[in-house]
């Protein structure tokens, strides 16, 4: 009877497992699956082919590249709808640039503020900044910026600065946002020359296709909405959903390089993790995303004063900061933090509206003349985005360990990779991003069982991070940008 009644359970139970099998289609394997098909996931792609590794890429959207979105704009020309700039000459961007052979031109460094008489070029723009941010001890306890900035010295103007800056360049609110965070972030960019910026000529997706020659042992499979994550120590198994069926995926090691909104994301547009990362989820939950509005206005001429100007700031409400184009006449409108916290909620007419009526208090044209000269929009709202869920992440006060520890792999099985991963002020860059890819990818090569055979090979990464033990020079903050009167690093959206 105990043979008789064991034999019926287990033939119950596998019944139940090939009838829950058979709602998918037949189980795919590799030896890595990368979620995410974003820089920080293709740059893995490229280490693990390197290495002689296989790996499937799963893409929720139809396209690769993640916060990396360039589309053509009137004539041709590229127009960025996520990360711009590539900041600073001492980052693994300019790694990739040259071996692509990409073309690329510096953005003027010169600042001008908005008066009812008409703009005022500050050259003295960075040294008002740095009377607030050079006062952060690094030694001292962390706190929130707004309690710090309450406790210093700086005058009112500067300090008016300094919240700009970080609402506008962290998209954080300054009552949230880390000090030790914000010096870490100053101090990166430093060493690297982070205040000089430079546009991709072909565009910033151009890296993004030339990352996708680099790793031939990867298969990208787009729309494949990653749902569930079972795992086991050395084994995971992924349900993913698309728009016509359902599929599971299977492999030792998976890296999830997904930005931290989606992390964060609880409801259906989440990822499910069984059995579920304890301490993967305390960083998830102690990170914050931050949020932008940007919008690039394409006009039949130029109508402003001096043609590539480099970036203008303002007291706007909504829009306080734009920037011009070397590429033609284009204007691109920034706005970060709380302000553009509110702002995303708005239709896209709310905001074009916004826009003109900026544009028209700051170089003083009639609202309907710049209406008459406008030929396109281009703009993309990252908020709404199920697969972005904000711009780029950044570290509230006492949080400082926690991008490390959401680095951390579980079980030698999960890895995570993304611009939110960072610890070395790269934090919601586009080179933070490229470089944790690297670095998980190497994680996952020391995790692998050896020997494997010749499939596998340790290789030496021509994408190197050097606190991570790859020498690269390290990084400033990449694509970010800052409102009314702040220093103009602008977003990165990785």
């Amino acid at each position: 009877m105990e043979i008789k009644l064991a034999f019926k359970l287990w033939f119950v139970s596998r019944f139940a497992y090939w009838r829950r099998v058979s709602q998918f289609e037949s189980m795919e394997a590799t030896s890595v699956i990368i979620i995410g098909a974003g820089v920080a996931g293709l740059a893995a792609a490229g280490e693990l082919s390197a290495a002689g590794v296989d790996a499937i890429i799963l893409e929720a959207r139809e396209r690769p590249g993640g916060r990396i979105y360039s589309v053509a704009g009137m004539e041709g020309r590229p127009i960025e709808l996520g990360a711009e700039f590539v900041h600073g000459r001492k980052n693994v961007t300019w790694k990739l640039i040259r071996a692509a052979q990409l073309q690329t031109h510096e953005v003027p460094d010169r600042h001008w503020t908005a008066e009812p008489g008409g703009s005022i070029e500050n050259k003295k723009f960075w040294e008002e900044l740095s009377t607030v941010t050079d006062q952060i001890d690094p030694a001292q306890p962390d706190m929130d910026f707004e309690s710090w900035l309450a406790s210093t010295s700086a005058k009112d103007s500067a300090k008016w600065l300094a919240r700009e800056y970080i609402e506008g360049f962290h998209a954080a609110p300054t009552d949230r946002m880390s000090i030790q965070a914000l010096a870490k972030a100053e101090a990166a960019a430093e060493r690297t020359e982070g205040t000089r910026q430079f546009h991709v000529s072909q565009g910033y997706s151009a890296i993004v296709k030339w990352l996708l020659t680099q790793m031939p042992r990867a298969q990208l499979i787009n729309r494949s909405l990653v749902k569930k994550i079972e795992w086991n120590p050395g084994s995971v198994e992924i349900e993913t959903q698309s728009a016509k069926t359902s599929r599971r995926f299977k492999a030792s090691h998976v890296l999830v390089t997904v930005p931290l909104g989606v992390l964060k994301e609880k409801g259906p547009g989440g990822i499910r993790f069984e059995p579920r990362l304890i301490k993967t989820e305390e960083a998830i939950h102690a990170l914050e995303m931050g949020e932008v509005v940007r919008l690039t206005l394409q006009f039949r001429s130029r109508f402003w004063p001096v043609q590539n100007f480099g970036f203008i700031h303002s007291a706007d409400k909504w829009l306080p900061t734009w920037w011009s184009d070397e590429r033609g006449p284009m204007l691109t409108g920034w706005s970060g933090g709380p302000r553009a916290r509110t702002l995303a909620r708005e239709k896209p007419g709310t905001i074009l509206r916004e826009a003109i009526r900026s544009l028209s208090i700051i170089f003083h044209i009639k609202p309907r003349s710049l209406r008459d000269l406008l030929v396109a929009t281009y703009h993309h709202n990252w908020s709404n985005d199920p697969f972005a869920r904000g711009a780029y992440s950044f570290t509230p006060a006492g949080m400082g360990h926690m991008p490390q520890q959401l680095s951390q792999p579980v079980a030698g099985t999960i890895f995570f990779a993304g611009e939110a991963t960072d610890t070395n002020g790269a934090q919601g860059t586009v080179h933070g991003a490229i470089a944790s890819g690297v670095r998980a990818a190497h994680q996952i090569l020391k995790a692998l069982p050896t020997p494997r055979g010749p499939r596998v090979r340790r290789v030496r990464s021509k994408l190197r991070y050097p606190q991570s033990g790859f020498p690269l020079a390290r990084s400033s903050r990449a694509s970010e940008s800052l409102s009314a009167g702040t220093r103009t690093r602008t977003p990165s959206l990785t």
